[in-house]
């Protein structure tokens, strides 16, 4: 019979923090237009973003052990990384098209995705 380990102690902590962090990605998305919609402001959107990254690492140390001190480096540098793209997309001119600004959120988002390899981690039980 297989026993499911139960999730790490800290894995609520960690959604905690991950709500702030999916805030912060959606207020950058919510620049990409749609078809109902134009999009906000390019400049709105990543001051709303960067808000959120303040928010998500003032929850950070709430689920660092040291147990978990390898994941929560790699979700730090990952926002550390996240941060130097957005600064570039700052830095893009406000007539982007719909293609590359597509983009360019990608790039900026992308270093995120190991906050969703840690969920899985912790869900796991393991560290």
């Amino acid at each position: 019979m297989f026993r499911r380990r139960p999730p790490h102690p800290v894995l609520e902590p960690f959604l905690h923090m991950a709500a702030a962090l999916d805030d912060a990605q959606r207020a950058l998305l919510a620049a990409i237009p749609t078809a109902r919609d134009d999009g906000i402001p390019l400049a709105e959107a990543i001051v709303a973003f960067e808000r959120g990254l303040a928010e998500t690492e003032a929850r950070m140390p709430a689920w660092r052990t040291p147990a978990t001190a390898a994941m929560h480096d790699e979700c730090a540098a990952a926002i550390r990384a996240a941060r130097v793209e957005c600064e570039t997309l700052r830095l893009e001119p406000e007539t982007l098209s719909f293609e590359a600004l597509n983009a360019r959120i990608g790039d900026v988002l992308h270093p995120l995705e190991v906050f969703a390899d840690t969920e899985r981690a912790l869900r796991r039980g393991g560290s």
